[in-house]
């Protein structure tokens, strides 16, 4: 009996496995308080946000499909250093990301501004989807804008990054 039952939670456990699957967001909500929020004023006018530099680091394409322990996901790694000599600081600053060229990525990027893992002036961020197999995959090749946004909803100048991968 004890083997029986052994067996069993052995085969459940190795069966949620398989068909369970969860990823923590690579981000996080960019908290915004435009009430509360106090402009810097330089020469008379609001002190513009600069564009970020954005690298993608790695691109990776899911493998198999549904069920299969995480292998169907896509997930987009990239890195945004923030001008030091900025008069904003990394830890006040948000990200929106938002397809330039008319598709919709929102698959892959969130559509509110958000913030990432900082180490001094620079921004990590990792972004999730549910990519398939191989077989029913597309390639990617579309743009996104990527803004800083602060507290005040003030929204810099954009920095277009091109996002291409093959299928697989």
């Amino acid at each position: 009996m004890r083997i029986l039952l052994a067996s069993v939670v052995a085969l459940l456990m190795i069966a949620s496995e398989a068909v369970s699957c969860s990823f923590m967001p690579g981000y996080s909500p960019f908290e915004v308080n435009p009430d509360n929020f106090e402009s810097i004023i330089i020469n008379g006018n609001i002190a513009s946000l600069p564009a970020p530099k954005v690298v993608i680091d790695k691109i990776t394409r899911g493998r198999s499909d549904k069920g299969g322990a995480c292998e169907d996901a896509g997930i987009i790694d990239l890195t945004i250093t923030w001008p030091e000599n900025s008069i904003y600081s990394i830890e006040n600053i948000g990200f929106y990301f938002q397809s330039s060229n008319g598709l919709k990525p929102n698959f892959i990027f969130p559509p509110e501004p958000v913030s990432g893992d900082i180490k001094g002036n620079k921004v990590s961020f990792f972004f999730v989807w549910l990519d398939g197999h191989p077989e029913n995959q597309h390639n990617l090749d579309f743009s996104v804008n990527v803004f800083a946004v602060n507290k005040g909803l003030h929204i810099g100048h954009p920095t277009i990054v091109k996002i291409k991968a093959k299928k697989g």
